[in-house]
Protein backbone atom coordinates (compact mmCIF):
# COMPACT_ATOMS: atom_id res chain seq x y z
CA UNK A 1 0.00 0.00 0.00
CA UNK A 2 2.88 2.37 0.39
CA UNK A 3 4.30 1.62 -2.68
CA UNK A 4 1.00 2.88 -4.19
CA UNK A 5 0.70 5.87 -2.75
CA UNK A 6 4.38 6.81 -2.75
CA UNK A 7 3.59 9.44 -5.97
CA UNK A 8 7.15 11.06 -5.48
CA UNK A 9 8.96 7.39 -6.99
CA UNK A 10 10.50 6.86 -10.23
CA UNK A 11 7.93 4.75 -11.33
CA UNK A 12 5.43 7.17 -10.78
CA UNK A 13 6.53 9.91 -12.31
CA UNK A 14 7.24 7.89 -15.99
CA UNK A 15 3.36 7.11 -15.99
CA UNK A 16 2.27 10.43 -14.71
CA UNK A 17 4.54 12.24 -17.37
CA UNK A 18 2.56 10.09 -19.92
CA UNK A 19 -0.47 11.54 -18.88
CA UNK A 20 -2.13 7.88 -17.36
CA UNK A 21 -2.52 6.81 -13.83
CA UNK A 22 0.06 3.72 -12.72
CA UNK A 23 -2.38 0.23 -12.73
CA UNK A 24 -3.25 -1.11 -9.32
CA UNK A 25 -0.72 -4.45 -8.23
CA UNK A 26 -3.84 -6.80 -9.26
CA UNK A 27 -3.68 -5.11 -12.93
CA UNK A 28 -0.13 -5.48 -13.36
CA UNK A 29 -0.59 -9.23 -11.89
CA UNK A 30 -3.03 -9.55 -14.50
CA UNK A 31 -1.14 -8.36 -17.53
CA UNK A 32 1.88 -10.17 -16.93
CA UNK A 33 -0.14 -13.40 -16.55
CA UNK A 34 -2.11 -12.98 -19.80
CA UNK A 35 1.16 -11.78 -21.86
CA UNK A 36 3.09 -15.40 -20.58
CA UNK A 37 -0.12 -17.47 -21.27
CA UNK A 38 0.15 -15.38 -25.47
CA UNK A 39 1.79 -17.09 -27.93
CA UNK A 40 3.90 -14.12 -28.69
CA UNK A 41 4.61 -13.87 -24.81
CA UNK A 42 5.96 -17.40 -24.88
CA UNK A 43 8.00 -16.90 -27.70
CA UNK A 44 9.33 -13.57 -26.61
CA UNK A 45 12.27 -13.24 -24.19
CA UNK A 46 11.31 -12.28 -20.70
CA UNK A 47 11.39 -8.75 -20.37
CA UNK A 48 13.51 -7.89 -17.30
CA UNK A 49 11.51 -7.09 -13.90
CA UNK A 50 13.50 -4.08 -12.73
CA UNK A 51 12.95 -2.13 -16.26
CA UNK A 52 10.88 0.34 -14.65
CA UNK A 53 11.72 0.53 -11.52
CA UNK A 54 15.78 0.93 -12.43
CA UNK A 55 16.68 4.34 -13.66
CA UNK A 56 20.06 3.46 -14.77
CA UNK A 57 17.95 1.17 -17.75
CA UNK A 58 15.50 3.21 -18.94
CA UNK A 59 14.75 3.26 -22.80
CA UNK A 60 15.75 6.50 -24.34
CA UNK A 61 11.96 7.54 -24.93
CA UNK A 62 11.40 7.73 -21.51
CA UNK A 63 12.08 11.70 -19.90
CA UNK A 64 12.12 12.01 -16.24
CA UNK A 65 11.59 15.29 -15.39
CA UNK A 66 11.90 16.60 -11.55
CA UNK A 67 11.05 20.58 -10.56
CA UNK A 68 12.12 21.62 -13.83
CA UNK A 69 11.33 25.22 -15.68
CA UNK A 70 12.80 25.44 -19.29
CA UNK A 71 12.29 21.95 -20.70
CA UNK A 72 12.90 21.87 -24.67
CA UNK A 73 11.39 18.65 -26.12
CA UNK A 74 12.61 18.25 -29.88
CA UNK A 75 16.18 19.27 -31.67
CA UNK A 76 17.62 22.13 -30.31
CA UNK A 77 20.98 24.23 -32.16
CA UNK A 78 23.44 25.73 -29.80
CA UNK A 79 25.73 28.56 -30.30
CA UNK A 80 29.10 28.78 -27.77
CA UNK A 81 29.86 32.70 -28.11
CA UNK A 82 29.85 36.51 -27.90
CA UNK A 83 25.87 37.84 -28.46
CA UNK A 84 24.80 41.29 -28.84
CA UNK A 85 21.33 41.59 -28.31
CA UNK A 86 19.45 45.02 -29.46
CA UNK A 87 16.27 47.23 -28.17
CA UNK A 88 14.50 48.24 -30.52
CA UNK A 89 11.64 50.63 -30.23
CA UNK A 90 8.91 51.64 -32.56
CA UNK A 91 10.22 54.52 -34.03
CA UNK A 92 13.24 52.91 -34.91
CA UNK A 93 11.05 50.05 -36.45
CA UNK A 94 9.10 52.59 -38.54
CA UNK A 95 12.69 54.22 -39.88
CA UNK A 96 13.85 50.71 -40.94
CA UNK A 97 10.31 50.12 -42.66
CA UNK A 98 10.65 53.68 -44.09
CA UNK A 99 14.21 52.55 -45.62
CA UNK A 100 12.52 49.17 -46.73
CA UNK A 101 9.90 51.35 -48.77
CA UNK A 102 12.61 53.91 -50.16
CA UNK A 103 14.93 50.67 -51.32
CA UNK A 104 11.79 49.20 -53.21
CA UNK A 105 11.07 52.77 -54.88
CA UNK A 106 14.32 53.16 -56.00
CA UNK A 107 14.57 49.79 -57.41
CA UNK A 108 11.31 50.49 -59.72
CA UNK A 109 12.84 54.08 -60.08
CA UNK A 110 15.98 52.75 -61.57
CA UNK A 111 14.14 49.91 -63.46
CA UNK A 112 12.50 52.35 -64.73
CA UNK A 113 15.08 54.76 -66.21
CA UNK A 114 16.39 52.01 -67.46
CA UNK A 115 13.28 50.86 -69.41
CA UNK A 116 13.20 54.85 -70.44
CA UNK A 117 17.02 54.65 -71.26
CA UNK A 118 16.76 52.03 -73.66
CA UNK A 119 18.01 52.17 -77.00
CA UNK A 120 14.86 52.39 -79.11
CA UNK A 121 13.59 55.68 -76.74
CA UNK A 122 17.06 57.32 -77.00
CA UNK A 123 17.08 56.75 -80.67
CA UNK A 124 13.66 58.16 -80.75
CA UNK A 125 14.47 61.27 -78.78
CA UNK A 126 17.58 61.99 -80.59
CA UNK A 127 15.95 61.85 -84.18
CA UNK A 128 13.26 64.32 -83.21
CA UNK A 129 15.76 66.30 -82.07
CA UNK A 130 17.42 66.54 -85.15
CA UNK A 131 14.41 66.83 -86.88
CA UNK A 132 13.64 69.80 -84.82
CA UNK A 133 17.12 71.64 -85.15
CA UNK A 134 16.83 71.11 -88.76
CA UNK A 135 13.69 72.49 -88.91
CA UNK A 136 14.57 75.11 -87.51
CA UNK A 137 17.62 75.97 -89.55
CA UNK A 138 15.48 75.95 -92.70
CA UNK A 139 12.93 78.16 -91.42
CA UNK A 140 15.98 80.94 -90.66
CA UNK A 141 17.38 80.82 -93.79
CA UNK A 142 13.85 81.09 -95.18
CA UNK A 143 13.58 84.15 -93.23
CA UNK A 144 16.91 85.50 -93.73
CA UNK A 145 15.77 84.85 -97.73
CA UNK A 146 12.36 86.20 -97.41
CA UNK A 147 13.86 89.72 -95.61
CA UNK A 148 17.19 90.17 -98.41
CA UNK A 149 14.68 89.52 -100.94
CA UNK A 150 12.22 92.26 -99.86
CA UNK A 151 14.96 94.41 -99.34
CA UNK A 152 14.59 97.86 -100.61
CA UNK A 153 17.14 98.39 -103.08
CA UNK A 154 19.28 101.61 -103.59
CA UNK A 155 18.27 104.02 -106.69
CA UNK A 156 21.03 105.49 -108.22
CA UNK A 157 19.66 108.63 -109.76
CA UNK A 158 19.88 108.98 -112.87
CA UNK A 159 21.57 112.12 -113.59
CA UNK A 160 24.80 110.90 -111.47
CA UNK A 161 28.09 110.70 -113.68
CA UNK A 162 30.31 108.19 -113.12
CA UNK A 163 33.74 109.92 -112.96
CA UNK A 164 36.42 108.55 -114.50
CA UNK A 165 39.53 110.24 -113.65
CA UNK A 166 41.79 111.13 -110.84
CA UNK A 167 39.24 110.49 -108.32
CA UNK A 168 40.85 107.67 -106.34
CA UNK A 169 42.57 107.92 -102.82
CA UNK A 170 46.05 108.50 -102.34
CA UNK A 171 48.34 106.39 -104.27
CA UNK A 172 45.25 104.03 -105.45
CA UNK A 173 44.09 103.68 -109.21
CA UNK A 174 40.50 104.24 -110.14
CA UNK A 175 38.27 100.78 -111.00
CA UNK A 176 36.17 100.57 -114.11
CA UNK A 177 34.42 97.55 -111.69
CA UNK A 178 35.34 94.15 -111.75
CA UNK A 179 39.34 94.89 -110.99
CA UNK A 180 39.59 96.82 -114.50
CA UNK A 181 42.11 99.83 -113.11
CA UNK A 182 42.35 102.58 -115.23
CA UNK A 183 46.07 103.91 -114.98
CA UNK A 184 46.46 107.78 -115.12
CA UNK A 185 49.10 109.35 -117.37
CA UNK A 186 50.88 110.38 -114.38
CA UNK A 187 51.38 107.17 -113.08
CA UNK A 188 52.36 105.44 -116.54
CA UNK A 189 54.89 108.26 -116.94
CA UNK A 190 53.76 110.47 -119.42
CA UNK A 191 56.72 112.92 -121.00
CA UNK A 192 55.44 116.37 -120.14
CA UNK A 193 57.51 118.31 -122.64
CA UNK A 194 55.14 116.66 -125.77
CA UNK A 195 53.43 120.17 -127.74
CA UNK A 196 50.28 121.17 -126.55
CA UNK A 197 47.53 119.16 -128.45
CA UNK A 198 45.33 121.59 -131.09
CA UNK A 199 42.13 119.33 -132.05
CA UNK A 200 39.40 118.32 -129.15
CA UNK A 201 37.30 115.27 -129.46
CA UNK A 202 33.75 116.23 -129.65
CA UNK A 203 31.14 114.62 -127.34
CA UNK A 204 29.52 112.33 -127.96
CA UNK A 205 31.50 110.41 -130.22
CA UNK A 206 29.66 108.63 -132.87
CA UNK A 207 32.75 106.22 -133.66
CA UNK A 208 34.89 103.76 -131.95
CA UNK A 209 37.99 102.66 -133.67
CA UNK A 210 39.77 99.29 -132.67
CA UNK A 211 43.50 99.14 -133.09
CA UNK A 212 46.52 97.47 -131.78
CA UNK A 213 50.56 98.22 -131.51
CA UNK A 214 51.33 94.93 -133.94
CA UNK A 215 55.16 95.06 -135.33
CA UNK A 216 55.58 91.81 -133.25
CA UNK A 217 54.98 93.41 -130.29
CA UNK A 218 54.38 91.21 -127.08
CA UNK A 219 51.72 91.54 -124.87
CA UNK A 220 52.17 93.54 -121.31
CA UNK A 221 51.16 91.59 -118.10
CA UNK A 222 51.78 93.71 -115.20
CA UNK A 223 51.84 97.33 -114.49
CA UNK A 224 55.55 97.86 -114.15
CA UNK A 225 56.09 96.26 -117.76
CA UNK A 226 53.02 97.84 -119.61
CA UNK A 227 54.73 101.27 -117.99
CA UNK A 228 57.49 100.90 -120.27
CA UNK A 229 55.86 99.56 -123.25
CA UNK A 230 53.30 102.97 -122.76
CA UNK A 231 56.51 105.20 -122.35
CA UNK A 232 58.01 103.31 -125.65
CA UNK A 233 55.34 103.63 -127.89
CA UNK A 234 55.10 107.86 -126.80
CA UNK A 235 58.72 108.26 -127.55
CA UNK A 236 58.45 106.48 -130.96
CA UNK A 237 55.09 108.90 -131.75
CA UNK A 238 57.14 111.84 -131.16
CA UNK A 239 60.70 111.17 -132.21
CA UNK A 240 60.37 108.83 -135.13
CA UNK A 241 56.61 110.27 -136.43
CA UNK A 242 57.03 113.24 -135.55
CA UNK A 243 53.34 113.16 -134.00
CA UNK A 244 52.98 115.48 -130.30
CA UNK A 245 51.89 112.72 -128.34
CA UNK A 246 50.71 108.97 -127.97
CA UNK A 247 48.48 107.60 -130.72
CA UNK A 248 45.42 106.52 -129.48
CA UNK A 249 43.02 107.69 -126.34
CA UNK A 250 43.41 104.24 -124.67
CA UNK A 251 45.26 101.45 -124.25
CA UNK A 252 43.82 98.20 -122.97
CA UNK A 253 46.52 95.51 -121.62
CA UNK A 254 46.36 91.86 -121.37
CA UNK A 255 45.46 92.00 -118.15
CA UNK A 256 42.39 93.93 -118.22
CA UNK A 257 43.84 97.03 -117.22
CA UNK A 258 43.16 100.60 -119.04
CA UNK A 259 46.23 102.80 -119.85
CA UNK A 260 45.14 106.79 -120.47
CA UNK A 261 46.82 107.40 -123.73
CA UNK A 262 45.14 111.24 -125.01
CA UNK A 263 42.01 110.49 -122.71
CA UNK A 264 38.96 111.86 -123.43
CA UNK A 265 39.32 115.65 -124.59
CA UNK A 266 41.53 115.29 -127.85
CA UNK A 267 41.20 113.90 -130.87
CA UNK A 268 43.26 110.45 -131.39
CA UNK A 269 46.15 110.39 -134.71
CA UNK A 270 43.78 108.25 -136.77
CA UNK A 271 40.16 110.29 -137.30
CA UNK A 272 38.69 113.50 -135.34
CA UNK A 273 35.13 111.38 -134.48
CA UNK A 274 36.64 108.62 -133.07
CA UNK A 275 37.52 106.90 -130.13
CA UNK A 276 40.41 105.14 -130.63
CA UNK A 277 41.19 101.65 -128.09
CA UNK A 278 43.95 100.10 -128.78
CA UNK A 279 45.25 96.61 -127.72
CA UNK A 280 48.58 96.03 -126.32
CA UNK A 281 50.24 93.83 -128.33
CA UNK A 282 50.30 92.21 -131.83
CA UNK A 283 47.29 90.34 -132.13
CA UNK A 284 47.99 89.07 -135.74
CA UNK A 285 50.27 86.29 -133.29
CA UNK A 286 48.22 86.37 -130.25
CA UNK A 287 45.24 86.13 -129.12
CA UNK A 288 43.50 88.28 -126.45
CA UNK A 289 42.33 87.54 -123.28
CA UNK A 290 39.82 87.46 -121.64
CA UNK A 291 40.20 89.83 -119.23
CA UNK A 292 41.78 92.13 -121.82
CA UNK A 293 38.35 92.36 -124.32
CA UNK A 294 36.40 92.53 -121.12
CA UNK A 295 38.47 95.54 -119.99
CA UNK A 296 37.40 97.61 -123.33
CA UNK A 297 33.53 96.61 -123.09
CA UNK A 298 33.39 97.68 -119.34
CA UNK A 299 35.17 101.15 -120.90
CA UNK A 300 33.09 101.50 -123.61
CA UNK A 301 30.24 100.49 -121.42
CA UNK A 302 31.58 103.90 -118.83
CA UNK A 303 31.37 106.13 -122.35
CA UNK A 304 28.14 105.46 -122.85
CA UNK A 305 26.72 105.79 -118.85
CA UNK A 306 28.71 109.40 -119.14
CA UNK A 307 27.77 110.53 -122.28
CA UNK A 308 31.00 110.53 -124.11
CA UNK A 309 30.00 108.03 -126.57
CA UNK A 310 26.65 108.10 -128.79
CA UNK A 311 23.89 105.31 -127.69
CA UNK A 312 23.91 104.28 -130.72
CA UNK A 313 27.74 104.20 -131.57
CA UNK A 314 29.43 102.35 -134.07
CA UNK A 315 32.46 100.27 -133.36
CA UNK A 316 34.83 99.22 -136.35
CA UNK A 317 38.24 97.70 -136.97
CA UNK A 318 41.15 99.74 -138.65
CA UNK A 319 41.38 97.42 -141.43
CA UNK A 320 37.62 98.90 -142.07
CA UNK A 321 38.93 102.64 -142.83
CA UNK A 322 42.68 101.89 -144.68
CA UNK A 323 44.52 98.89 -146.04
CA UNK A 324 46.36 97.83 -142.67
CA UNK A 325 46.45 94.54 -140.31
CA UNK A 326 45.45 96.49 -137.47
CA UNK A 327 43.54 95.04 -134.81
CA UNK A 328 45.09 91.92 -135.60
CA UNK A 329 42.80 88.68 -136.79
CA UNK A 330 42.24 87.32 -133.28
CA UNK A 331 41.03 90.78 -131.78
CA UNK A 332 39.00 91.66 -135.13
CA UNK A 333 37.14 87.51 -134.88
CA UNK A 334 36.26 88.78 -131.40
CA UNK A 335 34.75 92.35 -132.20
CA UNK A 336 32.98 91.02 -135.06
CA UNK A 337 30.33 89.78 -132.44
CA UNK A 338 30.18 92.91 -130.21
CA UNK A 339 26.54 94.36 -130.87
CA UNK A 340 27.55 97.85 -131.71
CA UNK A 341 30.18 96.56 -134.54
CA UNK A 342 29.74 98.10 -138.09
CA UNK A 343 30.20 96.48 -141.10
CA UNK A 344 31.48 99.38 -142.81
CA UNK A 345 33.63 99.21 -145.57
CA UNK A 346 33.28 95.31 -146.31
CA UNK A 347 31.97 94.16 -149.53
CA UNK A 348 28.88 95.80 -150.89
CA UNK A 349 28.96 97.80 -147.58
CA UNK A 350 29.34 101.80 -147.11
CA UNK A 351 32.55 103.89 -146.28
CA UNK A 352 33.17 103.95 -142.78
CA UNK A 353 32.28 107.93 -141.72
CA UNK A 354 30.19 108.32 -145.45
CA UNK A 355 27.05 109.68 -143.15
CA UNK A 356 29.06 111.89 -141.18
CA UNK A 357 30.75 113.62 -144.59
CA UNK A 358 34.11 111.59 -143.94
CA UNK A 359 36.40 111.35 -146.71
CA UNK A 360 39.34 108.22 -146.65
CA UNK A 361 41.75 110.93 -146.11
CA UNK A 362 39.67 111.22 -142.83
CA UNK A 363 40.92 107.87 -141.22
CA UNK A 364 44.36 108.79 -141.60
CA UNK A 365 44.69 112.41 -140.20
CA UNK A 366 48.13 111.86 -138.73
CA UNK A 367 48.04 114.54 -136.06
Amino acid sequence: MVEENNSSTPDNAMWTIQGRERPSASQRLHNLTSATSSPLASSSLPLPQNIFTNPAIQPSSVINLSHSTDVVIGPMTQYQGPVSIYYMDASMEAHAMQTAAGINSNGIGNANRSRDSSPSKRLTRNTILLITLILLVLATGLIVLYVELNRPKPELPSNKAIYFGNTYDHDTFPNLGNGHLVIDREQWGAAKTTPALTIPLKRPIPYVLITHIGVQSLPCENIYKCSIKMRTIQDSAIAEKSLPDIQSNFYVSDEGNIYVGRGWDWANTYANQTLAVTFMGDYGRFQPSAKQLEGVQFLLAHAVANGALEVDYKLVAQNQTRTSKSPGAYVYREIRKWPHFYGCGMDDGPACGVELGMKPESWDAKQ
